[in-house]
């Protein structure tokens, strides 16, 4: 599902916020205290079945919890289930890590913040990007090694957080994650003025960045994002929008490599870090030498109602696999937000 959550400016405001919640996008011995498993058994071990990480304190959703994918952690290249400590060793081998999220789900962002932390505890991070911040944020994210703030929320308004957009008590605990660690803080996304010159123009973005086929799965996505409301007349400005926001959050991780030569991580919407259409082709476009290998996509999943095979969780994706590793969760809502746009009760 397409993540249009900070199209800000006022032409699509009215659009965005009736899909804000619409998302089904979807260390070592010592750090792996953070994340609790039980994968105990040979079965377990085999990948037949699967290890429950959970967060430390627990999962704070419960719609289908009882599902068998639950606190499983899915990777796709071997068709496993793997440990969170597996998870963490095998991201520690990579240059860049991508942690998708489903916005609204506390669950995905205790577990990025445990991963964040353990990956950091262990020296093993350079920065973290955040698709919540804007571009033009840079300048004043680059003064917070010589700040100081008496509260989360005095750290928020320095930052210029955008409450109304991005919920501070869901994203603060990541943020200050990062922040009192000492790990340099990146925005990833465009800024407003960036994404209204995109919504005006009439060129593509990154002409090779993504395919074809590609290019038809966004056009879709985008029509059922919008509950097939959307004149098709605008599709084109808003694929134009989701490729600026993917070469926008590309360019910063390869910033922060730049800067610091250690691994980054992405925080950003499952949508974005999709292999086959997301993130990961504009990285690869503009660093020739670099290869897929080197970047590690996880995605965040709620799991569905009366769906306990993993892989099919992928059937949409276009040519290769969207997402290297998929941690499954409980889901926290079963709301039909097409319904509340068709002003249906």
């Amino acid at each position: 599902m397409l993540d249009f959550h900070v199209l800000q400016d006022a032409c699509l405001r009215s659009v965005a916020k009736a899909l804000v919640s619409k998302k089904l996008m979807f260390v070592s011995a010592l750090g792996l205290g953070i994340l609790s498993s039980c994968a105990t058994s040979e079965d377990a071990a085999q990948g037949m079945s699967a290890p429950k990480n959970t967060p430390a304190r627990g999962w704070q959703t419960s719609l289908r919890a009882d599902s068998p994918l639950v606190g499983g952690i899915w990777e796709v290249s071997s068709g496993r289930f793997i440990s969170a400590e597996s998870l963490l060793t095998k991201l520690k081998m990579t240059e860049y890590v991508l942690l998708g999220e489903k916005h609204d789900n506390p669950d995905h962002h205790t577990l990025q913040r445990e991963l964040i932390a353990a990956l950091a505890d262990n020296g093993a991070l350079g920065a973290v990007s955040f698709e919540m911040l804007a571009t033009d944020m840079m300048p004043r994210l680059a003064t917070l090694a010589t700040r100081r703030f008496a509260s989360s929320e005095r750290l928020a308004e320095y930052i210029e957080w955008d409450r109304q957009g991005w919920d501070w008590s869901l994203y603060g605990p990541l943020v200050s994650a990062a922040y009192e660690r000492g790990v340099p803080i990146y925005a990833g996304n465009i800024s407003r003025s960036e994404m209204s010159a995109l919504y005006a123009s009439d060129a593509s973005v990154v002409d090779g960045a993504v395919g074809e086929l590609g290019q038809a799965k966004l056009r879709e996505d985008i029509d059922s994002s919008h509950c097939g409301m959307l004149p098709e007349s605008q599709f084109d400005a808003m694929v134009r929008v989701q490729q600026g926001r993917d070469e926008s959050l590309a360019k910063s991780l390869a910033d922060a490599q730049r800067d610091y030569g250690k691994r980054t991580v992405l925080i950003a919407g499952n949508y974005h870090i999709r292999q086959d259409i997301g993130v990961p082709n504009y990285l690869l476009r503009a660093h020739p030498g670099l290869t897929r290998d080197a970047i590690a996509a996880v995605a965040f999943l709620e799991v569905v109602d009366e769906e306990s095979h993993p892989e099919r969780y992928l059937d949409d994706s276009v040519e290769l696999q969207a997402y290297d590793y998929v941690w499954f969760t409980p889901a926290l809502s079963d709301k039909d937000y097409c319904a509340g746009m068709r002003g249906e009760s």
